[in-house]
């Protein structure tokens, strides 16, 4: 009796669901980089929310690949003609449509986004770790310089990129649009509480190509699916 009881409880703490803001954050993955989302949410009808959200991560070239020096014992990895470290900040408004309401617990619910507005392409110049041999040849020295790719075109100098820190206080923006589109499918015990899947894709668009590479072309427009993990809560 007491297991009937608890039963048609948590039936029915999910069917009469009456929250109406939601909040959550997530990680995010897709095929050229990694990085964090976050939304807030508010009901607007039944089965719409308004939401607002903004998106964090790093943008690879899809050239770019990883090398360590053989001319060293212990190197440190970089990617070869790379000119800038590329981040993209996104901010926008969008709606979230219910189409598949979770009624109670050990269900799964499916819900609809699209999202669009401004994105930010962060550029931090790459800065890379030089060896130079001392006058007598017998030992050598690191020094930290901005990749130039006129300049340091032999890799058997090359260590590896320099300190994180290398190149913050020269970071430019270049300024563009996205737009996203996913479904999302929560498995959370209680109307309450955010754990979702969401699938999707996004373009960003820029008004001219981001510099990401020397010795590649570049471009413009960005399109990429993605994979995040959110967990959150409702109230």
């Amino acid at each position: 009796m007491l297991l009937s009881v608890s039963g048609q409880e948590d039936r029915r703490s999910m069917a009469h669901d009456e929250t109406s803001h939601a909040f959550s954050a997530g990680f995010l993955l897709h095929p050229r980089g990694l990085g964090v989302s976050f939304k807030v949410a508010q009901r607007q009808t039944e089965k719409r929310w308004g939401v607002l959200e903004t998106d964090v991560l790093t943008m690879r070239h899809p050239k770019e690949f990883r090398i360590r020096s053989s001319a060293f014992s212990t190197p440190g990895s970089y990617a070869f003609g790379k000119l800038n470290h590329t981040y993209f900040w996104r901010a926008g408004l969008g709606i979230k449509r219910e189409l598949a309401f979770k009624a109670y617990k050990n269900t799964i619910s499916a819900d609809w986004n699209i999202t669009a507005g401004p994105s930010l392409a962060l550029l931090k110049p790459v800065y890379l770790d030089i060896f130079y041999s001392s006058p007598d040849n017998q030992t050598g020295y690191l020094q930290s310089e901005r990749y130039d790719p006129d300049v340091h075109r032999n890799q058997n100098r090359i260590f590896g990129y320099s300190a994180f820190s290398k190149g913050l206080d020269e970071m430019k923006a270049q300024g563009g649009l996205y737009v996203k589109t996913s479904m999302q499918f929560d498995w959370g015990d209680y109307a309450e509480l955010v754990q979702s899947l969401e699938l999707g894709a996004c373009v960003d668009l820029f008004p001219k190509n981001v510099p990401i590479m020397a010795l590649a072309p570049n471009r413009k427009v960005f399109t990429s699916l993605y994979i995040c993990l959110n967990i959150g809560n409702r109230w």
